[in-house]
């Protein structure tokens, strides 16, 4: 997910909807990235790992910031009297913090196993694809179990033409 689509998502089209739709693509990247461990040491798919790397970056990113400047903020007004919503939010934010700096050394490992270098560590290189995706998939089914549970927040809560969340 580009920031061009994130900006796209954050006018008009129903958000939960569409973190629903970027939750399946970051999870099919995780997919992707975890038979690339599988792979290793000696069937490396060197093309599917430049795709990795260059899919990874923009789509945290951009899947990210529509959580925090879109979903969060209809999350938090949505359950304004649960006393736990703004800590768990920030925790959220904290962990695409994480995120986002573990793709970045990921991005790199991808990049320098898809050119084949052979001074890459293959089981350091695992263990950051494994610890990547597993964590990934953990938020993914944290926020869609806590956060667009039908308790929290669904698709009907935000009108199909654009406007705002129901109170």
């Amino acid at each position: 997910m580009t920031d061009d689509a994130t900006i796209r998502l954050a006018h008009g089209e129903n958000p939960i909807a569409a973190l629903r739709k970027a939750h399946k693509e970051q999870l099919l990247l995780c997919d992707r990235l975890e038979e690339i461990a599988d792979s290793l040491p000696d069937s490396v798919n060197r093309q599917k790992c430049i795709y990795a790397a260059r899919a990874l970056g923009p789509m945290i990113r951009g899947v990210h910031r529509f959580e925090e400047e879109v979903v969060f903020p209809l999350i938090a007004e949505r359950l304004k009297g649960d006393t736990q919503i703004e800590a768990t939010l920030n925790r959220l934010r904290f962990e695409h913090c994480e995120d986002e700096c573990f793709a970045e050394e990921l991005i790199e490992a991808l990049h320098t196993l898809g050119a084949g270098n052979a001074d890459i560590n293959i089981e350091a290189t695992g263990y950051m694809l494994r610890g990547f995706f597993e964590a990934m998939r953990r938020h993914i089914a944290f926020e869609s179990e806590h956060l667009l549970s039908k308790e929290a927040l669904t698709e009907t809560d935000y009108p199909k033409d654009g406007g705002h969340p129901q109170p």
